[in-house]
């Protein structure tokens, strides 16, 4: 059995007309109520974790085989809908067809937001186990925070704290982090993003090679 690792970054779209807007300063300024957020990081946030306000930066994959060998790429191509073609290319492969995606609140975020965004550009999807977003299930989808929380988002923990729990090293020491990200793109480094979402990568892989023996 193959699998492929994955994690997105994300950042805001440019301001969107006056209707929208208002609703984001609402979102914005009720984050910042219940947080005490700084108003900058909050509106970055909320533009970048919705798919309606945010946009595609990048992925991060690895394909790991059954003999235990893995490869990574980073697909960050010259806009948006470049980065969710490449990606889409690679997921409709048919040498992709019977892979299971290993994610962390997968289910919850990136791929809900990687087939929104196809579908703004009109991007065809035509891998169906990747569209496959039924729950309680890890048929196509192992998503080890669904895992880890029984499907219980009550109980759920981010993938920071699961993996300190684990004994990993955290994915969020470095010089970007998710907060920042937008912030390190703005400013051209591409290197940085790119380690940034390898990292996350990489914990997603630790977390589940602790695991892949106790999920079915």
């Amino acid at each position: 059995m193959a699998y492929l690792i994955l994690d997105i970054e994300t950042i805001p779209r440019p301001p969107l007309d006056e209707e929208v807007e208002e609703v984001i300063s609402k979102k914005v300024q009720a984050h910042i109520d219940r947080t005490g957020d700084d108003p900058e990081n909050a509106e970055s946030l909320i533009r970048s974790t919705s798919p309606f306000f945010g946009k595609l930066l990048c992925v991060g994959l690895r394909w790991l085989q059954e003999d235990g060998s893995s490869r990574d790429k980073v697909i960050c191509d010259a806009n948006e809908e470049a980065t969710l073609q490449s990606f889409f290319d690679i997921i409709n492969h048919s040498g992709t067809k019977g892979v299971r995606f290993v994610h962390y609140n997968g289910l919850g975020f990136d791929i809900p937001f990687l087939i929104i965004r196809a579908a703004h550009h009109g991007i065809n999807i035509q891998n169906y186990n990747f569209k496959d977003l039924r729950r309680f299930s890890y048929k196509s989808h192992i998503d080890l925070m669904m895992f880890l929380c029984n499907w219980n988002n009550y109980n759920a923990i981010s993938m920071d704290v699961a993996c300190r729990s684990f004994g990993i090293p955290s994915p969020k020491e470095g010089e970007v982090k998710g907060e920042t990200v937008a912030r390190a793109f703005e400013e051209g480094n591409i290197d940085a993003v790119n380690d940034y979402v390898m990292r996350d990568v990489e914990a997603t892989h630790q977390l589940f090679e602790k695991l892949r023996k106790y999920i079915s």
